[in-house]
């Protein structure tokens, strides 16, 4: 008999408590699963650029303005680089500056 009652709180303590479900508006904010830069992301890089908004474009300024992983907008940025559409400032060791390469006056 005690043997018993051990056994059953035993499985209780064993047992996880179940984890409240997510509800749509709570859910974290999904990355874009894009592993190249594309031709869309390119003009809508360039359209911003042409605004002159921006003064300079780092990876991850870039990977936020996106919505894309860092690794991915380092391609972009190293696209962008060899279309005309930016200009390498400073390679740094670590994080590379972009500029536009056509300032607007």
């Amino acid at each position: 008999m005690i043997s018993v009652e051990v056994d059953e709180v035993s499985a209780q303590k064993k047992a996880k408590p179940e984890k409240p479900s997510k509800e749509a508006g709570e859910s974290k904010v999904q990355l874009a699963t894009i592993f190249q830069p594309t031709e869309d992301i390119l003009k809508r890089l360039e359209r911003e650029v042409k605004k002159g908004e921006v003064k300079y474009y780092t990876p991850y300024t870039l990977a936020n303005q996106l919505n894309v992983k860092v690794s991915v907008a380092k391609k972009i940025l190293k696209e962008a680089e060899k279309r005309g559409i930016l200009k390498l400032y400073s390679g740094g060791r670590r994080t590379p500056i972009y500029i536009p390469a056509v300032s607007n006056p």
